[in-house]
Parts: structure tokens; C-alpha cells; sequence
């Protein structure tokens, strides 16, 4: 067991005190903890009046080596975000929602004590990047909202040594997140898990707003935003429902916005459910096109021809994918053919 299970954790700032308790800042849940007390996370808990992260600087991963797992970017998915280049990605333990059909339940559903996890300091994790040939780091796998502290400080030091920062999430943070650990990140691939609250609830444990209002406030915080919606037959995938989603996305974040249709798997406690057909991921892209979303992709469905970026004016080819390999095939410092600035950060 890592060596940070056996103390306290490290005091966390995004906090405040209430009448009732600590409220924790991090994410939407807004958690008021008496002393003792964990949040929805398992991750925050008030230990004598003082709000502490458990697992700063705990991750899952390989016991030796260099720290961290090198990902492609393609991989999280970043399609319109430095393609080609590597993403050194850390994740930890338990989340603040409950996904059924969770990919990674095995550590989303594991609290601090439950695994063995592996002490990297923010310093480490960024030594490693440089180490693996990594261009940036990536906090991924399961929600690193929860463990803010951890990622603005090791985003901080990312950036200061010339690499970019990511994080993939499900949007459930706030106004005080965004405040503290914006400023370090860019880019965040935010998971949409529906449009429809009632579902949002039932089966992902939390509110739909929520992660909406993220996604808005990562954008217009200068964070380079792409959103993911994972089809999931009989339970998201209504055209109507496809279209209110493309509609929000046009509408609240930018027409440009990359967004990423991805094809469900069953796992977990949702396998009373088929692989989502390509036929509804390739109907729910044709709707998001036709409400003038101008970048949509077919996820989880290595060689479709919806992994290609292509120019929303003339139809060139950007970028060619296969699986998580890309290929450029063109200058992304300049402009398409047809004169079109082209929407991707380099």
C-alpha cells in the first residue's frame, strides 16, 4: 500500500467553511462534511475540522519504471489538440459519479485503501514526461476533479517546463475548479453521458446541469474543450435526444466544438445491453452535422471514415486516423486549400 494511506492526506484549498461544516468546492456535488466525514468522492474527507485530499500524489500505476502511462492524444480523445504527439496520463482512485456501464469500474469504484497506489509527486510526474518523450500530461481514468489540488499543481509545474496539460472529465466541476486549476490546463475532453436528467441520475448518479455548465465554463476559460458522447442503445441515443445535445453544443459552446460519438461496450453493471450498431452512431453524427455542428467523429470504431478531420467548407482531408494513429496532411499552421482557418491547436 502507497505510503500516503497511512497519513491524513494533504490539505485541500478549494474549500470553505459553512454552519454545518466543510463544503467542498471541487465539484458540483458541493459536499458539507462534518468532521470524519468523506465526500461522494471517498477521496475528501474533514479530518478534525481541516478538509484533506487522501490520495495527493497516489496514482495507479506499474510499480517501477517511469511513472505514468504514454498515450497517444488520439487516445483520450483530442482530435482538434497537438494530434500526433504523446500524453504522459495519471489516474487514481474513485470517482464522484457511479456509471453502470463504467470502462474503468475498477478503479472508479475503489476507495483509497483498496488498491495498491504508487507515491508521484507533481515533480515526478513531470520529470517522467520529459523521460518517456511525452509533449504533455493528462489526468484520465477516472475523474480528476476529485484530486484537484493534484492536478493544478502538477499542470502548474507541466506548463512552466514547456508541456501541455489535459484532463479528461465528466464536466461535474465548478466555478472555484475552474478559478484554481484553469489557469494551468489546455484542453479537457468533457463526457456527456445524455441529454436527459432523469437517466443522468439513475444511472450515472448524478445531475445532468452540472457537467453542462463545466463544459461552458472550460470554454470560456480559454481551455480548449472537445465533448464526448458515449451511444448507449435504448438509454441516450434518441434522435431527439441526439439533436437537443447538438443543439446545446452549437448554441452554448461554438459550432467548431469536436464532438466525438462513441460506440458503447457493455461492462460493469450494464451488460443487459448490445455494442452500440454503427448505424445509430453514424445517424447521431448526421444529426449533429445537420444542426451545423461542423466536426463530428464515430468513436470506438477503429478505420470509420467519421475519424478524419476534414474541412467543414471544402472537404479536404486535415487529418487521417486509424485507431489512435494519425496522419497530418496538411500544414496545421496555416490555412486549408479553400482559404479556411484551419481549428486546430499545434
Amino acid at each position: 500500500m502507497s505510503s500516503f494511506a497511512d497519513r491524513e492526506g494533504v490539505a485541500a484549498d478549494l474549500v470553505v467553511e459553512t454552519d454545518d461544516g466543510l463544503q467542498c468546492t471541487a465539484c458540483a456535488h458541493r459536499c458539507t462534511l462534518s468532521p470524519g466525514q468523506a465526500g461522494i468522492c471517498d477521496v475528501r474527507r474533514n479530518v478534525d475540522g481541516e478538509l484533506r485530499l487522501l490520495t495527493y500524489g497516489q496514482v495507479f500505476d506499474r510499480p517501477t519504471g517511469p511513472p505514468g502511462t504514454a498515450d497517444p492524444i488520439e487516445k483520450k480523445p483530442l482530435y482538434h489538440f497537438h494530434p500526433t504527439t504523446r500524453v504522459l496520463s495519471f489516474g487514481g482512485v474513485s470517482c464522484n459519479f457511479a456509471c453502470e456501464f463504467c470502462q474503468n469500474n475498477h478503479i472508479s469504484f475503489a476507495g483509497p485503501e483498496d488498491l495498491e497506489l504508487r507515491d508521484v509527486s507533481p515533480e515526478e510526474a513531470v520529470e517522467s514526461a520529459a523521460t518517456q518523450d511525452c509533449a504533455g500530461v493528462a489526468w484520465t481514468y477516472n475523474e480528476p476533479t476529485i484530486y484537484a489540488e493534484y492536478v493544478r499543481d502538477g499542470a502548474r509545474l507541466a506548463k512552466e517546463a514547456g508541456r501541455y496539460t489535459a484532463i479528461v472529465t465528466n464536466g461535474y466541476f465548478t466555478e472555484e475548479f475552474v478559478e484554481e486549476v484553469g489557469p494551468y490546463l489546455d484542453a479537457a475532453n468533457v463526457d456527456v453521458k445524455g441529454f436527459r436528467d432523469r437517466p443522468h441520475v439513475k444511472h450515472m448518479g448524478a445531475k445532468l446541469q452540472p457537467t453542462l455548465d463545466g463544459a461552458k465554463l472550460a470554454d470560456e476559460a480559454g481551455i480548449h474543450v472537445e465533448l464526448t458522447y458515449l451511444t448507449i442503445p435504448d438509454l441516450n441515443d434518441d434522435a431527439e435526444e441526439i439533436r437537443e445535445f447538438a443543439e446545446w453544443a452549437r448554441d452554448k459552446l461554438n459550432p467548431s466544438v469536436p464532438v466525438h460519438f462513441t460506440r458503447f461496450h457493455p461492462d460493469h453493471e450494464m451488460r443487459d445491453r448490445p455494442a452500440t450498431p454503427v448505424e445509430t452512431l453514424e445517424r447521431a453524427a448526421a444529426i449533429a452535422r445537420d444542426e451545423g455542428l461542423e466536426f463530428v467523429y464515430v468513436g470506438n470504431m477503429s478505420g470509420h471514415e467519421d475519424n478524419a478531420t476534414r474541412c467543414p467548407d471544402c472537404g479536404a482531408v486535415w487529418i487521417r486516423r486509424h485507431g489512435f494513429r494519425a496522419s497530418v496532411a496538411v500544414d496545421l499552421d496555416g490555412a486549408c486549400a479553400c482559404g479556411r482557418p484551419i481549428d486546430v491547436v499545434v
